[in-house]
């Protein structure tokens, strides 16, 4: 009976242990296919995310580069003021008219500036209003080039016959001689031009001293009196018309006995009395 009993047992232990081993081997079994299956799935999770990164690097070279957008110009600045009204008429006056670069001797200038073809302006995009002001500036610029068109020639001698007659006098007195030559220019009774009436005699006689005595080519023309024809040219007359002027004090007396029985007298300033017919 013992004998049965202890076989029992030793069969009972040897069913126990065998169990024991059985169940470690299935339970390694399963581990090394568990790590036998991660490991699979960590080579393919790598394998397909390098064919992705190959197929979006493929893809980026096979796309075309995005257009480049075009820079915006940069806003010009606009001219202001007066300035803005000057920049607009030439821009007007450009679309239609005719220029021409500077001028040489002879040929007619407004203090180096040849004078050019006059065409008004047919169109101008800012309207009809605008385009009459335009006109009508450009209309009075141009009668005054018109009135004081003089040549290179005639420039440089009426600087030296106002330095030679009103050297001494101030700046007025000087663009007084300046006017009376202009107004003599713009007379039907006296030659056309600067020059000539500088030049001009009257029953044989110089209108001008300094064209007698020859103190017209000897003079050094002075910074005020270039401002003075400056200023004359551009305009300033202070003459009231006047034709004639004399220096009573140092002329003959034939000379101021003709002036009071044949002129109208109209002002003095400094040195010089002013006359007309």
């Amino acid at each position: 009976m013992a004998k049965i009993l202890l076989q029992q047992i030793g069969k009972k232990h040897s069913l126990r242990k065998m169990a024991v081993i059985s169940g470690t081997i299935v339970t390694a079994a399963v581990v090394g296919l568990t790590a036998g299956a991660a490991s699979g799935t960590r080579e393919e999770k790598a394998r397909e995310a390098q064919e992705t990164q190959q197929a979006e690097e493929t893809a980026d070279q096979d796309e075309d580069p995005l257009p480049q957008q075009p820079s915006q110009p940069e806003t010009p600045e606009l001219p202001v003021g007066f300035m803005g009204v000057i920049e607009g008429i030439e821009a007007a006056k450009a679309s239609s008219g005719e220029y021409h670069p500077i001028g040489t001797n002879g040929e007619d200038v407004l203090v180096g500036q040849r004078t050019a073809k006059r065409e008004g302006v047919s169109r101008f995009d800012a309207g009809k209003l605008v385009e009459e002001s335009v006109n009508t500036i450009d209309d009075q610029s141009w009668k005054l080039v018109e009135k004081t068109k003089i040549s290179d020639k005639d420039y440089e001698n009426l600087l030296a016959i106002v330095e030679a007659e009103a050297g001494g006098e101030d700046i007025t007195g000087r663009i007084l001689v300046a006017n009376v030559i202009f107004n003599r220019v713009n007379s039907e009774q006296f030659p056309n031009t600067v020059t000539e009436v500088i030049w001009d005699q009257s029953g044989g006689s110089p209108q001008f001293s300094p064209t007698a005595d020859g103190r017209i080519g000897t003079v050094t023309v002075s910074d005020t009196t270039r401002e003075a024809v400056n200023r004359a040219i551009d305009g300033e007359d202070h003459s009231q018309g006047a034709l004639f002027f004399i220096e009573r004090q140092y002329a003959e007396d034939k000379n101021v006995k003709w002036f009071d029985a044949n002129l109208k007298f109209l002002f003095q300033h400094g040195v010089h009395c002013f006359y007309t017919y």
